[in-house]
């Protein structure tokens, strides 16, 4: 199978966008306001920070000013659909997670794969158990979304020297340091140089190592977004291209899946926390080469601060309200 293409640019948007849906809250003491809430049309105006929380039906909590979350606490389950006609239901322990799950509009959502590559998890370049270990769980996830109409989309790491001279000198040595550790001396820096083996240049768009790892590359469908980066994260600016094409799109939720969990998919998730976007991280569909329990810190941090945490299984059992 030919390798998947990436892309620096915008796919053509299509002309029209789902609407914002926001609360109307010019008479929130009148007695329609509650049946106002239940309508699957309720959303009409800006939501103030100050909006009483007891007038939300079932004891229902809302979460956010402009953009809404909702709580309720009788199912325990977190809202981000922003009351889309379409809600999929995503389980989770509420013993470990302390609530049973969120819903999501698996329209507005996207299954996001990063640096899944055989730079870094193919034997032949990098033993990875941890990234190896998320392989089929992540295969599993990546049919489940298909099916649900969730749109897979892959993050990779793929430069030319047109990114090699923009790239700060951090993101550089960050590369070297196996080079120096087998050298004993010196910070070389390794991004874009001569690999062994015929594995072409490191991380080189259309080099061999920068491809996708063969099980992964194997589901790829035309119809799947990809697109290359050149930092850890893939939306560290407005401008990168996966943050324009998420923002035209009209994307709201991220599930995240790769590696490394505390690197690349960490870095690219809190960048998309803080420019609002929904984040939901597979932990079983996520590794890194740290060590150091940095998985689990991942897991708590992204879980208490960022967003979400589930695992693949309680994606495979998500059900369609």
């Amino acid at each position: 199978m030919a390798p998947i293409a990436f892309t620096d640019g915008l796919p053509t948007p299509p002309e029209e966008y789902p609407p914002q849906f926001k609360l109307d809250l010019d008479k929130p003491d009148s007695p329609s306001f509650l049946k106002q809430l239940d309508s699957p049309s309720f959303l009409q105006k800006p939501l103030s920070p100050s909006f009483p929380q007891t007038l939300c039906p079932n004891d229902t909590i809302l979460f956010g000013g402009d953009d809404v979350w909702l709580y309720d606490k009788t199912t325990r389950r977190f809202d981000l659909s922003r009351e889309s006609m379409r809600k999929l239901t995503i389980p989770a322990d509420e013993a470990v997670r302390d609530h049973r799950g969120c819903v999501i509009d698996p329209d507005k959502t996207v299954l996001l794969v990063v640096d899944m590559q055989n730079f870094f998890i193919h034997p032949d370049c990098c033993p990875h158990p941890e990234g190896l270990k998320a392989v089929q769980p992540t295969l599993k996830v990546i049919e489940r979304c298909r099916e649900f109409g969730i749109q897979v989309t892959w993050l990779n790491w793929g430069i030319d020297e047109w990114n090699l001279r923009r790239m700060p000198p951090a993101v550089h040595r960050a590369f070297s340091r196996a080079r120096a550790q087998a050298t004993g001396h010196g910070w070389t820096t390794n991004l874009g140089s001569e690999l062994p083996n015929g594995q072409g240049r490191c991380l080189w768009k259309g080099a061999w190592n920068t491809e996708l790892y063969p099980p992964l590359q194997e589901v790829c469908r035309p119809e799947d977004m990809c697109f290359y980066k050149d930092r850890p994260s893939g939306m560290w600016s407005p401008e990168e291209p996966l943050h324009r094409w998420l923002r035209e799109a009209g994307k709201t939720s991220i599930i995240f899946t790769g590696v490394n969990t505390d690197q690349c998919v960490l870095g690219t998730l809190t960048d998309s926390y803080s420019h609002g976007f929904d984040c939901i991280m597979v932990g079983d569909c996520v590794g890194t080469l740290s060590g150091r329990n940095a998985n689990s810190l991942c897991d708590f941090n992204v879980s208490t601060i960022y967003g979400f945490v589930t695992e693949s299984d309680a994606i495979l059992k998500a059900t369609m309200a």
